[in-house]
């Protein structure tokens, strides 16, 4: 296995921005952990104006999050890292990588969904926690809103 991940900004209509959401569902079970880990779907994100940020070890996907444009806001949403990833320092890399490629330029008030891992993450680029917050719909995972203002 690779110690030096390449991370790669993968931008909707691309080839290998459809051939990451087919790696990625070609795992039923990876599919079902994403859900309920992050009760996220690739399935549902594969929209015009998405962005996907990758860390990729050995030419797979090891971890990622993604960002669309939707009516004003920049969802920022998919944030995960594969369970054989994990401790890695890889969600950090292509959370890096979004938020200096696609959060920072869009110039449009951005909105995520989050568990407490990448919290601090978000937080220290200026996300701010809205004081919304609640279980999720699997696993009873707790889940705190987040935004961030284009100025900040």
């Amino acid at each position: 296995m690779s110690d030096h991940p390449t991370v790669v900004a993968l931008r909707h209509g691309e080839t290998r921005y459809a051939d990451l959401l087919d790696a990625i569902r070609a795992d039923a079970g990876l599919v079902a952990r994403m859900w309920a880990d992050a009760e996220s779907r690739p399935d549902e994100l594969d929209r015009p104006g998405t962005v996907w940020c990758v860390a990729l070890v050995d030419a797979a996907p090891a971890a990622w999050c993604a960002a669309t444009p939707d009516a004003g806001v920049l969802r920022a949403h998919s944030n995960y890292e594969h369970p054989r990833h994990r401790g890695r320092g890889l969600y950090a890399a292509a959370y890096a990588q979004r938020h200096r490629d696609v959060v920072q330029p869009s110039r449009l008030p951005a909105l995520t969904y989050l568990f407490a891992q990448p919290i601090p993450l978000h937080e220290g680029n200026g996300w701010q926690r809205t004081g919304t917050h609640g279980p999720g719909e699997v696993g009873g995972n707790w889940w705190w809103e987040l935004r961030r203002d284009p100025t900040a």
